[in-house]
């Protein structure tokens, strides 16, 4: 990595603005019993090839793993309070709170994981995790608040153990 080189470069951010984003038809759970398939269509604006852009280089793409992984072996919690693509947009924002490349070196995975769970945590105590490209957009809508008190005790707990031992993130 490059020391002063800044998240995102411009041309990176070019790049994503002209490729925009994709319309995909998803049918609507309030729809889904009509007469009719096509009073059933909605339709979801998809950032998936703007998100892989930005998270491409130094460790973004091995913490998305470890964060998926974590959420797939302690965080897979009745209400589904946390989704990968919680995980992928906090990501994106721990990207702009620390800009520079060598931010991102594998020396820093720890510290940039740490920081994405104790975003994760703030965000459920909030009940408010706003989309990154859209962001008056609250990915928790329709979240129990119960569950995301469960998963919030969750994620403290897993923090404080990466905290506490650093050999720990081996184990979980």
């Amino acid at each position: 990595p490059v020391p002063h080189t800044q998240w995102p470069n411009p041309n990176l951010v070019a790049e994503v603005k002209t490729e925009g984003f994709d319309l995909l038809s998803r049918e609507s759970i309030y729809m889904k019993d009509k007469q009719s398939a096509a009073e059933g269509d909605a339709w979801v604006m998809s950032f998936k090839y703007a998100e892989d852009r930005l998270l491409y280089g130094g460790c973004r793409r091995r913490c998305l793993s470890i964060l998926k992984t974590l959420r797939e072996r302690h965080l897979d919690l009745p209400g589904n309070p946390i989704t990968n693509y919680h995980f992928k947009t906090l990501l994106l924002y721990e990207c702009e709170k620390h800009p520079r490349e060598m931010e991102w070196d594998d020396t820093s995975l720890g510290d940039r994981l740490n920081g994405i769970l104790l975003q994760t945590i703030s965000c459920l105590q909030n009940r408010r995790c706003p989309h990154y490209f859209l962001p008056n957009v609250d990915l928790f809508k329709g979240k129990a608040p119960s569950s995301m008190d469960n998963a919030a005790k969750q994620v403290w707990r897993i923090l404080r153990e990466l905290l506490t031992n650093p050999k720990s993130l081996e184990k979980l």
